[in-house]
């Protein structure tokens, strides 16, 4: 890796790591990959064409730029888990910088060395903080491991993230540990080593509470104590004496017997005889003739009409082509020429041609082609399986959670009377606990009504004193507008001077304006004259050499229609041979679809039998443990009773702790609270003093800064109306004396005049 020492003897090391980083960051920022590739981009980017990057440090910048795009991934990682894991000193406008920092640190750290690192790091560009958060990060093996490792290792190999990347900055580490201490004393300004920290710290202020009246504990009743026994029900007698299979029994029996008791009620002879039962069914031959009428009806509005003969299109059909099509046929013969001529001059070069790769490689199509049509037609065949062992597994569910329902129905019931005895016990502590807080809630309220009364009065003061301050603000904005319109009015009525500008214009001279090829409007028309006419020759040129073309183009085009009409013959014929040995191939794969269609349904029939002869074992199964567990419960209902009232004991053995506890942290609790009230009331009086004082000093201030910005303002008026009147004063002045000086009869032009024409002898004479 180049290093970054430049030639450049003015700047200092620091100073030149701050401008490379800054140039890395910035190169890395305006990168676009959709738009440009990494060397090109090195090529045209405007930030490196700065007259102070020599040689080496482009060298610099183009490498840690490939490299960062390289290992894009594996820095984005890092430099994303590091911004998650330390967000309060990490800044996102930093990310390219971190990026580059990680870049150095973890691959080019062994070429750069680590001073070379150390100006890097304390060069200025970046926050202390941030840079020494992102050192003890990289160079923690904890912190890598759970943020970033797992990450990685999808990426890149273990033993590669292992050895190369985490093993190779830990044997950097006792190096380094000078560099995170400069960086942690730029960033604390503490260095903490051994656990211990280097600056002495002052002592903190200890915290005394006011010597107060203590208040008397709150006493609170004892909580009652509650039983919590529960007796269990002896089991029903008649509950062995029933089962599902004799009450199915039953009731197929009492079905049975209820339809051998209609059937006897009711003979043949009560049914009625009627005449109309002997009747012809009109309305079903009336639908039977609609239905074929319709049928011939729809058979002549059909888009798909039988022909009576064939059509078969003559083989000596013409077909005119265009231009167009012309040109098209012969730019893919002459490729289709162009192709064969490389491949025969590379047979003549290498002696051989890729025709037996390119016949292996069809047939390897082919093959995979069939493979995978195989492999589809077996994978619906399986599909077909899933479909019906799901729907045998849905049944199967079904079945089987009506036995689990059954079951679980009883042992149900038992637990919600449980819980309505437990519900109705936590309804009288709620109620106790509802009578209290609504007496707290009162006192509140009435505090409540106190605190808005004082702060509305508050409001009231503060919204009178704010709008005598607008109107005074008012009436000073005012004059000051005032003022500044004089003025304008003044500088207006300075400018409003007439002037008069005129020019003639001549077409025979030039403009005169100092430009080059200047000409005068005369010699602009003489000259679009000739320009026109040399135009109009070259047009009648340009009209016959494109009449030849013409001619020639069209006798080229003819010959091209005539070589591609022999080609398209020949390529007739070939498309003949082809389909016809397509049909034969297309047939032979037809049988062996169907023979494999064939051999995988028996399968699936097969494995459908396998699979339902399991589904049944497994149900009897079920119910057989269903029957065992519920026998089971039976007999060890007798102990339970016992297990029960044991554990109720040791709850309310538990609940009177936890209520003596309570009361101890609540009294706590009580006598913390009122300290702290006290303390507050009494900083709180202290703060409304010093905010009076500071009120009125305030007052006092603004009060006379007032009165000196009120006298000075009537000072600068003053000074303005003076210095308007005598700038007017001044101006009638000039005005005389210009009159004076410049008057029609007194200005040189006149004088000069006079001189070189004296008067006639006459004038003089008189």
């Amino acid at each position: 890796m180049a290093s970054p020492k430049s030639k450049d003897v003015d700047m200092e090391p620091g100073e030149k790591c701050s401008f490379l980083l800054k140039k890395c960051v910035k190169v890395l920022e305006t990168f676009e990959p959709k738009k440009t590739t990494v060397d090109a981009y090195m090529q045209d980017a405007e930030c490196l064409k700065d007259k102070k990057l020599q040689d080496t440090e482009l060298k610099f910048i183009h490498q840690v730029f490939y490299g960062c795009i390289r290992y894009q991934k594996f820095l984005r990682l890092f430099v994303t888990s590091f911004m998650y894991k330390c967000p309060a000193t990490a800044l996102r406008a930093e990310q390219s910088l971190y990026t580059v920092m990680a870049y150095l640190l973890f691959f080019r750290l062994e070429e750069l060395t680590v001073p070379e690192f150390r100006h890097f790091l304390s060069c200025g560009y970046g926050t202390p903080p941030a840079l020494l958060a992102l050192m003890q990060y990289a160079l923690s093996v904890e912190e890598l491991e759970k943020w970033v490792k797992v990450e990685w290792c999808k990426l890149y190999d273990v033993d590669y993230i292992e050895q190369d990347i985490i093993g190779k900055l830990q044997g950097f580490s006792d190096k380094l540990k000078g560099v995170v201490e400069e960086v942690e004393f730029k960033a604390t300004g503490t260095i903490k080593a051994d656990g211990t920290d280097l600056k002495t710290e002052r002592k903190a202020t200890e915290f005394k509470p006011f010597n107060l009246t203590r208040p008397r504990p709150r006493l609170i009743p004892e909580p009652e104590v509650m039983s919590r026994e529960v007796k269990a029900q002896p089991v029903p007698a008649g509950i062995h004496k029933n089962s599902l299979s004799k009450v199915e029994e039953q009731r197929k029996k009492k079905l049975e017997e209820e339809k051998a008791r209609v059937q006897s009620k009711y003979t043949e002879s009560d049914h009625f005889s009627l005449e109309t039962g002997a009747r012809r069914d009109h309305e079903a031959e009336m639908e039977l003739l609609k239905k074929k009428v319709e049928e011939e009806q729809m058979a002549e509005c059909t888009f798909n009409p039988k022909t009576s003969k064939k059509v078969v299109a003559p083989d000596d059909a013409t077909v005119r082509h265009n231009v167009a099509s012309v040109l098209r046929e012969d730019a893919l013969l002459k490729q289709k020429q162009a192709k064969e001529y490389q491949i025969l001059k590379r047979y003549e070069e290498d002696l051989h041609d890729a025709s037996q790769f390119h016949s292996w490689q069809e047939k390897m199509k082919e093959k995979d082609h069939l493979e995978e049509e195989a492999r589809v037609r077996q994978r619906i065949m399986e599909m077909q399986l899933a479909r019906e062992s799901a729907m045998e597994s849905f049944d199967s569910a079904v079945r089987r959670k009506h036995i689990v329902a059954e079951h679980q129905r009883e042992e149900l019931q038992l637990g919600l009377e449980l819980k309505e005895k437990e519900k109705e016990c936590e309804l009288g502590e709620k109620k106790m606990l509802v009578e209290e807080t609504k007496e707290d809630r009162v006192r509140a309220r009435a505090a409540e009504q106190e605190a808005l009364k004082d702060r509305a009065n508050n409001a009231d003061n503060m919204r009178k004193e704010r709008e005598v301050e607008l109107e005074r603000k008012k009436r000073e904005d005012e004059q000051e507008m005032e003022r500044k319109r004089d003025l304008i009015r003044e500088i207006r009525a300075l400018e409003k001077v007439p002037v008069e500008r005129a020019k003639l214009f001549d077409p025979a001279e030039p403009p005169c304006q100092g430009l080059l090829e200047e000409m005068s409007l005369a010699e602009l028309k003489e000259r679009l004259r000739i320009v026109t006419a040399q135009k109009e020759k070259e047009l009648d040129m340009k009209r016959e050499r494109q009449l030849a073309k013409k001619v020639e183009k069209q006798e080229e085009l003819t010959e091209k229609a005539e070589m591609l009409q022999k080609v398209r013959e020949r390529a007739r014929e070939e498309q003949k041979e082809k389909s016809e040995q397509l049909k034969r191939q297309k047939q032979l794969e037809e049988e062996q679809r169907q023979r494999h269609r064939e051999k995988c349904i028996l399968e699936v029939a097969e494995k459908l039998q396998l699979k339902k002869r399991q589904k049944k074992e497994e149900e009897q199964r079920l119910k057989l443990e269903l029957k065992e567990i519920s026998t089971k419960r039976q007999f060890l209902a007798a102990k339970a009773e016992m297990v029960e009232a044991k554990a109720h004991a040791e709850q309310q053995a538990g609940l009177d702790r936890e209520a003596q506890k309570r009361q101890k942290v609540t009294l706590a609790e009580q006598r913390r609270k009122n300290q702290i009230k006290v303390s507050e009331d009494q900083r709180l009086r202290d703060n409304q003093e010093r905010e009076v004082q500071e009120y009125q000093q305030m007052q006092q201030t603004v009060a006379t800064r007032l009165e000196r910005a009120k006298a000075a303002d009537v000072a600068l008026k003053d000074e303005i109306l003076q210095s308007v009147a005598s700038a007017r004063s001044m101006q009638r002045q000039v005005g005389k004396r210009g009159m004076q000086e410049h008057g029609h009869s007194q200005n040189a032009y006149m004088k000069r005049i006079q001189a070189e024409w004296p008067p006639p002898a006459e004038l003089q004479g008189e």
